[in-house]
């Protein structure tokens, strides 16, 4: 991985990552930062044949050779939370390196009511990974670090109502009990 990053543009972060919009594709913003290194590596993917998560998953492995005794940690901000495939690619990731750790912001969660859905993020909390939903500072943060807006308009990053971010908060709050 390297650590030029791709900008999406305004419009696709308002798009895909707006807790009111059902879009169809999920986008990843993501950061990883190795050891005790200062240096944040970030980019972006989409789905493709696979769903974005198990991309990451196969170009981290493929473009990384690290010793396991390496420390690293991962943030993604996702625009759908995992359904129960890619939890369980994440889990069996995870346990693969257990150097890493995992944190994930999603912006929605994708087919909440589905019982392997709920099932698949339950056990990713409960292999170590921590969840949530994106509030405001984690959009202001995607903003600042992954759009490319226009000189001056960094102040002018998507408002999405709270009373969304709450509700999906509360619901996954109750799926991860």
């Amino acid at each position: 991985m390297t650590s030029e990053r791709r900008r999406i543009e305004p419009w696709e972060f308002s798009i895909s990552y707006d807790p009111r919009e059902l879009c169809k594709e999920t986008c990843l913003l993501y950061e990883i930062k190795w050891g005790m290194s200062w240096k944040i590596w970030r980019s972006s993917g989409k789905n493709t044949t696979n769903h974005v998560e198990v991309n990451f998953i196969e170009k981290f492995t493929s473009e990384r050779h690290f010793h396991s005794s390496v420390s690293c940690s991962i943030t993604w901000f996702l625009s759908w939370s995992p359904c129960w495939e890619c939890s369980q690619a994440i889990r069996e990731f995870l346990s693969q390196h257990p150097g890493v750790t995992l944190v994930i912001y999603v912006a929605r969660l994708f087919q909440h009511m589905d019982q392997q859905n709920r099932q698949g993020l339950r056990e990713l909390v409960n292999s170590g990974v921590t969840i949530q939903i994106m509030t405001a500072s984690e959009y202001y943060h995607c903003w600042r670090n992954f759009v490319n807006y226009p000189p001056g308009e960094e102040a002018h990053w998507p408002r999405h109502p709270p009373l969304w971010m709450m509700l999906y908060a509360l619901e996954l709050h109750c799926i991860i009990l």
